[in-house]
Order: structure tokens, then C-alpha cells, then sequence
């Protein structure tokens, strides 16, 4: 059953690789919707899920809880959305998971747990402990921003090196002038909160993030690259 949350069906009649889009702290925005349309444009299945259960307080504390520990309800919840997205006649039942901010750091963790064919991070914090994350890890495809407040350079290229050590297929690039963010383009009333933050739109550098991360999903969503995600 899917729950609330953004769809977006490709033209055509399928079957198509899918994408579970996890959205930054502001929640389900028009920004989610047009990340989920612009997959879809691309032949993928985007499905972007609510990580808040209905806006209750109580579950949103509980999905920052889970962003610091890497635990607890949030994570069913996203396997939940897979499940979902897989029960498709339109999916292939291959899915990669896609992350942004808040998103980008739930992707992370999901990604490295056998639960997903690749991993879409967009500048999420990397936890200190990455050797959970490397049990069962999926290829994944990371972008950054060089000026960055929030994901320190030096735990970005620590994931990097991690990431090669366990020769898990990756792209992570560091986009040197981008700050935080960079890839989305909030409208009001989010836009002045995400000023005030340092944090802004670069279009150059987010059409170049968008166009690794369709080559990498075109590469390890076909079936001969996917191993045997876990369920």
C-alpha cells in the first residue's frame, strides 16, 4: 500500500526501474514534486514517501532521532515504500533510493544495508561509524558542496575512501563553490529560510549532479549489474 506522498508515473507502458525519493527537512514540497517529475522524465518510476506520519511532532522528533542513530521507525517506513513501489506492474523491481539534506543522509545509511540496487546521496551528513553502512552495500552515486556548512569536506572524502577501500562502484563529486542545497530550488515561504542559511540554488552544478546521476542509474538499474537486494 502506498501511503501519502508524491507519485510520478513515466509515458509509456513500462515496466521501469524505480526510485524512492526521501525529502529534506521541510517534508513533502513542490521541490520533491519536481524531483519525482524530473525522474519520471527520465524513465524512472519516482516515488517520494512521508517520512512524517501525518505532520504528528512526536514522528517527526522521532525521524531526527533515527537520522542521528541510524535507527528506528523511519527506516521501515522506507522499506515500506520500496515494498510498495516494487508491488507495481508498472516496476521493474529494481530501486535505487534518493536522497536529499536530511533525505541524503537516510539514503546513506539505507543504502548500505542491502535494501536498495544504488544510492542517489546529495549532500547528507556521513555518520562517524561507516562500517554498519558497509555490510551490504549498493553502489552509490554522491554530490557535495565544497562550501558546505553543514557536511564537512573531510567526512565526504572519508566516504569516499570507505567506499573504495570496500570496493563498492561509486561517484561521489565535491562541487567546489556550491554550498548546501545546491541541487534544489525551493519556492516560498522556504526560499528566505534557506537564504538565511547560506544555502542556495547553483544550476550549473545541479544539471551536472542530475546528469551523473541518471548515467549511474542507467548503468546499475539494468538487471545484469543489481545483486539480490534483500527481500
Amino acid at each position: 500500500m502506498m501511503r501519502k506522498g508524491h507519485l510520478s508515473v513515466p509515458s509509456g507502458a513500462g515496466p521501469f526501474p524505480g526510485v524512492i525519493v526521501l525529502h529534506d527537512a521541510f517534508g513533502l514540497t513542490g521541490d520533491v514534486a519536481r524531483q519525482c517529475a524530473h525522474l519520471a522524465a527520465n524513465g524512472y518510476l519516482a516515488y517520494a514517501p512521508s517520512l512524517y506520519e501525518g505532520g504528528n511532532p512526536r514522528c517527526v522528533k522521532q525521524v531526527f532521532q533515527g537520522a542521528l542513530k541510524g535507527t528506528g521507525p523511519v527506516f521501515d517506513r522506507i522499506a515500506e515504500a520500496r515494498g510498495a513501489l516494487t508491488a507495481r506492474d508498472d516496476c521493474t523491481g529494481y530501486v535505487a533510493v534518493a536522497g536529499f539534506c536530511l533525505g541524503g543522509q537516510f539514503a546513506l545509511i539505507a543504502g548500505g544495508r542491502g535494501l536498495f540496487d544504488a544510492a542517489v546521496v546529495n549532500y547528507g551528513l556521513v555518520p562517524k561509524d561507516l562500517d554498519p553502512l558497509l555490510t551490504a552495500p549498493c553502489p552509490v552515486v554522491g554530490s557535495f558542496g565544497g562550501k558546505d556548512t553543514i557536511v564537512p569536506v573531510a567526512d565526504v572524502e572519508r566516504y569516499r575512501e570507505a567506499l573504495t577501500a570496500a570496493s563498492v562502484p561509486h561517484d561521489i563529486k565535491l562541487y567546489p563553490d556550491a554550498p548546501h542545497g545546491f541541487i534544489q530550488s525551493h519556492g516560498d515561504p522556504y526560499k528566505t529560510m534557506i537564504r538565511v542559511g547560506g544555502m542556495h540554488h547553483v544550476p550549473e552544478d545541479a544539471q551536472d549532479a542530475w546528469t551523473r546521476i541518471f548515467a549511474f542509474l542507467d548503468t546499475h538499474l539494468e538487471p545484469e549489474f543489481v545483486s539480490d537486494p534483500g527481500f
